[in-house]
């Protein structure tokens, strides 16, 4: 189904890839005065691939840059920590330890540390021990 435009107004792009172009549209079919409508140049339907076209066009006057949306940044902390396995070793090389006294002093251990979820799109969400 095809739409008759009566007028364009404030053409912004909808992402950084600039491929989608959101605006203001008054159709001719509709009471409403402005619509809210993104077009794109592969829309199933023709006027949405027109649309973008012309706002491409400038017909609608200059297509202001999308809106940045904050991303989640990943942050870092130094830290020093003594390694178990490197201490053992250290001292089993100097003569400290037995390896039988070391078979006594390890241990092994596992940890909850948070929450992960396989998603359609392959990317493995993970939440908790430190991880978003």
């Amino acid at each position: 189904m095809s739409f008759t435009v009566n007028a364009v107004k404030n053409p912004k792009w909808a992402n950084e890839e600039h491929n989608m172009i959101d605006m203001e549209v008054d159709f001719v079919e509709f009471d409403e005065a402005w619509l809210p409508y993104t077009t794109s140049p592969t829309d199933v339907v023709e006027h949405s691939r027109t649309l973008y076209s012309r706002a491409l066009a400038g017909e609608f006057g200059t297509i202001a840059d999308a809106e940045s949306t904050e991303k989640w940044t990943p942050y870092y902390e130094d830290s020093i920590e003594v390694s178990t396995e490197g201490l053992v070793q250290l001292l089993l090389e100097k003569g400290l330890l037995s390896d039988d006294e070391v078979d006594s002093i390890l241990l092994e251990k596992t940890e909850h540390v948070g929450y992960y979820r396989r998603t359609d799109d392959g990317v493995n969400r993970q939440w908790g021990g430190g991880m978003a």
